[in-house]
């Protein structure tokens, strides 16, 4: 349910009332939605006391849907997608130029699905955790970034390569070894049957 006080019942009433380029913060709590974005809008959860905002999409569809091209989800738990073939998912995307990072994504059919023709979609940082199947992409978006640290620290240090962690990709007997200790799989990641590739996945969860 959504926290008291808050300006909108729900997420979905949130992002009805929003307009392209705004940005909308969810507070701690359990949203039992099916949450469709329309307009190029930054959809940012925040722990706010009780966790992470959690978007459950209670056995049925698909918990986030992207249709707006250029949106950035981040800070979200998303779980109980239904189990059709047909691309439930945590996230299902719709669109092209949106970003997607520091999210758990788990127990869904697919943590995230990318539909054919949805490109330039940028995903790193998230936790893909026991989906059946983690992620889907027929190609053209990018599975990890270069990423800089905050504060003043950063502006002296290069950025630094950051994939995604998966559950099923994170142990040597599942093909994840680090030889260097380095925090990433010494071998790249396919996403699904590919061609979409992880460069950097993660050894350890980022986000829990």
């Amino acid at each position: 349910m959504a926290p008291e006080g808050a300006d909108h019942s729900s997420i979905q009433q949130a992002l009805n009332n929003a307009s392209d380029g705004d940005v909308i913060e969810v507070q701690s709590g359990h949203y039992i939605e099916h949450v469709h974005v329309l307009h190029s809008v930054a959809l940012i959860g925040l722990d706010t006391g009780g966790g992470r905002p959690v978007v459950d999409a209670n056995k049925s569809s698909t918990a986030i849907t992207l249709r707006a091209n250029g949106t950035r989800i981040e800070g979200f738990n998303l779980t109980g997608s239904g189990g059709c073939g047909c691309g439930n998912a945590g996230i299902l995307v719709d669109s092209s130029d949106n970003i997607i990072r520091n999210n758990i994504l788990y127990k869904n059919r697919y943590g995230i699905y990318i539909e054919e023709g949805a490109v330039n979609n940028t995903i790193y940082g998230n936790d893909f955790l026991e989906n059946r199947v983690p992620a889907s992409d027929t190609g053209g978006n990018r599975w990890s970034m270069e990423v800089k640290e905050g504060g003043l620290l950063g502006l002296f240090k290069a950025a630094k390569p950051m994939g995604n962690h998966y559950s099923d990709y994170d142990e040597p007997d599942e093909g994840c070894n680090d030889t260097n200790l380095d925090g990433f799989c010494d071998e790249a990641r396919m996403i699904g049957k590919g061609p979409g590739i992880d460069e950097h996945p993660l050894t350890a969860p980022v986000n829990v």
